[in-house]
């Protein structure tokens, strides 16, 4: 019994040292391996800032110029075909003096156009004087009929300074500008005058 105590007592001891003789044994030198070959670990590509910053700079400007367009095309949607054509027309004034009289000529004559246009739905920017006053007879728009004659004169003095080359001096200038308004007022439905 003294025997069968001191073999349990020493067994734990003789495995864990049969186990250790066991790993120091001549056919463990073959798991030794030598060094492996050197992995290259690739760098991470470089962020582009300079393309990102570009590309936000870019959408920033982008969004701010149609916010701005949108600002300005719902302030122009507000006024009116008659405060819109006078705010041209005071414009053209501003400038008329230092304009050559076929430049002049040009942007009154397209602002009353594009007054008609937009006011009476007639395709005058698009037309020739002649085609322009014949689709007024055959629509017959009484408001632009009613006042026919200062149009025919304005147009008149309009196309001789695009086409024929006839010089428009100050005094010239004054009076198509003064016609325009007054077609314009004469056309306009309710138009309280103000500053254009």
């Amino acid at each position: 019994m003294l025997v069968n105590n001191l073999i349990l007592r020493l067994a734990p001891l003789i495995v864990c040292m049969t186990g250790n003789l066991m790993a120091q044994s001549p056919d463990t030198t073959e798991d030794i391996r030598g060094p492996k070959a050197l992995v290259d670990i690739p760098e991470p590509e470089k962020f582009p800032i300079a393309l990102w910053v570009g590309v936000a700079v870019s959408l920033v400007i982008i969004a701010l110029a149609l916010f701005f367009l949108k600002k300005h095309r719902r302030k122009q949607q507000l006024k009116s075909p008659p405060e819109i054509a006078l705010a041209s027309l005071a414009k053209l004034e501003a400038t008329r003096e230092t304009l050559a009289a076929e430049t002049f000529a040009n942007q009154a004559a397209w602002t009353l156009r594009q007054y008609i246009a937009d006011r009476f739905g007639l395709a005058a920017p698009r037309r020739t004087t002649e085609e322009f006053f014949r689709e007024i007879e055959q629509n017959g728009t009484e408001p632009i009929i009613a006042e026919s004659d200062h149009l025919k004169a304005f147009m008149k003095s309009c196309d001789l300074a695009k086409f024929a080359g006839s010089s428009l001096d100050a005094t010239q200038r004054g009076e198509l500008l003064q016609t325009a308004r007054a077609f314009i007022t004469a056309t306009a439905p309710n138009l309280t005058l103000g500053k254009p």
